[in-house]
């Protein structure tokens, strides 16, 4: 572990940005967005249906992309976090853990690990 270089403070200010960040694009991409714009295109009715039914299915497939994208940043600052905690704890394996924890929490979605295990506060 004495290849590890971990600042803290540095940490966190990175976390606290891509948290803001985080909350910028799932503020924009609210499920009440994606349905104006499914409303809006919606308007030439059979005019515009296959419009409507080609958007729909853009906007359903980018949202579970979205999805994995949220995912994949909510597991990483859970996990950066958490191990960053540990390791100033002195406890590397558990800092290498929360790492490993986190891929899978990234590729799964699923954050019990760290509910379970996670440092609190």
């Amino acid at each position: 572990m004495s290849a590890w270089d971990i600042k803290p403070g540095e940490v966190q200010t990175i976390l606290t940005t891509v948290q803001t960040k985080s909350e910028k694009l799932g503020k924009a991409l609210t499920e009440e967005n994606f349905t104006a714009i499914g409303e809006g295109i919606a308007w030439g009715g059979g005019l515009t249906a296959d419009v409507s039914a080609a958007v729909g299915q853009v906007m359903t497939e980018q949202g579970e992309n979205l999805t994995v994208i949220q995912n994949h940043i909510s597991a990483g600052m859970a996990g950066v976090s958490n191990a960053t905690i540990a390791y100033n704890n002195g406890q590397y394996d558990m800092a290498a853990t929360f790492q490993a924890e986190a891929v899978k929490a990234a590729e799964s979605g699923d954050f019990q690990y760290f509910v379970d295990h996670g440092y609190q506060g």
